[in-house]
């Protein structure tokens, strides 16, 4: 028995390796490439089956291959984007047992008229048992029904009508007024309340101390004038207007602002003023204005200005500054 099913598996291996033998990859040509063990990726090699004691792992074949599972005799393909679909049983049915051996007829008694110890008449031999019929085919899956059609929906019901309002009930008369009651003792003084926030600064204005620079290199002569602490978590506006002032040579002055604490919440519109030579001689005055906002951090911050001779020709023209600026604190800035 255990040979007519090992045989009966070869069969159905042959069977399963003949109708994936021939793919539309294999069509004659001069030159044929040489097929390379499982686990090939390259997409120019062509299609083959595959095979293994396992099922087969995502890595192994390329797309259009076969493998079979020569242990659970199972047969996976074609593998698609780069996936093997649910495996095949190449196991048939099991084949219907054999038919019995008839019940032999009764034998004839024998002539020589002999005593037998056993007076029941005998029964023939049991007849050979058949032979193990083959594995029928697996039958095909049947159709898959339609689906059937969704029903309408039902209609709507018509909504009910609202109800009468009732009548407002009649008011009834004030009773007469009570005779005041006496006077209460007085009650116990309250706690002191949380102190209010501070109000807002108002405009500051602030004159700035005046300086002077004198220098022979170009760039130079830097000169910081920081102004009044501004508050954390507050937000300014504020405008600074500074003087220049030089006896005869022109040049440029540059000046820039920002805070303190390097951070990034001023914001400022500024002029750079350039001197012209007159044709007296006489003193050269000139301007720089800054405006912008300030949204100061969570700490105390202030306002660094700089202003530099670019030219470096105020050694022997030294350029004298005065300047005024207006702060004001405001609730928002857009």
């Amino acid at each position: 028995m255990t040979r007519s099913i090992s045989k009966i598996r070869l069969i159905a291996i042959f069977c399963a390796l003949s109708l994936f033998a021939v793919q539309p990859g294999f069509a004659a040509t001069k030159s044929v490439s040489k097929l390379k063990s499982a686990g090939r990726t390259a997409n120019s090699i062509p299609n083959t089956i595959l095979n293994g004691t396992s099922a087969p792992v995502k890595t192994i074949g390329i797309n259009g291959d076969f493998y079979i599972d020569t242990k659970n005799l199972n047969i996976y393909g074609p593998k698609k984007n780069n996936a093997w679909p649910l495996p095949i049983s190449l196991r048939g049915t099991a084949g219907t047992a054999g038919n019995d051996g008839k019940t032999g007829t009764a034998g004839v008694a024998g002539a020589d008229g002999k005593t037998i110890t056993n007076t029941a008449v005998g029964g023939g031999a049991a007849g050979a048992t058949g032979a193990t019929g083959l594995a029928g085919a697996a039958g095909s899956n049947g159709a898959v029904g339609a689906t059937g059609s969704n029903g309408t929906n039902g209609s709507n019901g018509a909504a009910g009508s609202n109800g009468a309002v009732g009548e407002t009930g009649v008011s009834g008369s004030a009773g007469p007024a009570g005779p005041p009651g006496p006077a209460g003792a007085t009650g116990a003084t309250g706690a002191t309340g949380a102190a209010g926030s501070s109000g807002s600064m108002g405009v500051t204005v602030s004159d700035l101390a005046p300086w002077r620079i004198s220098t022979s290199i170009a760039g130079t002569g830097t000169f910081f004038a920081v102004f009044p602490l501004l508050e954390p978590n507050k937000k300014y506006i504020f405008t600074i207007m500074v003087n220049a002032t030089r006896v005869r040579y022109p040049g440029e002055i540059k000046g820039t602002i920002e805070l303190n604490s390097g951070l990034t919440g001023l914001r400022s519109s500024s002029l750079t003023t350039y001197l012209t030579t007159n044709v007296d001689g006489s003193v050269h005055k000139s301007e720089m204005l800054f405006q912008g906002t300030i949204a100061v951090g969570v700490d105390v911050d202030s306002i660094k200005m700089t202003v530099v001779d670019t030219t470096g020709h105020s050694l022997a023209d030294p350029i004298n500054f005065t300047g005024i600026a207006w702060l004001t604190e405001v609730g928002s800035i857009t």
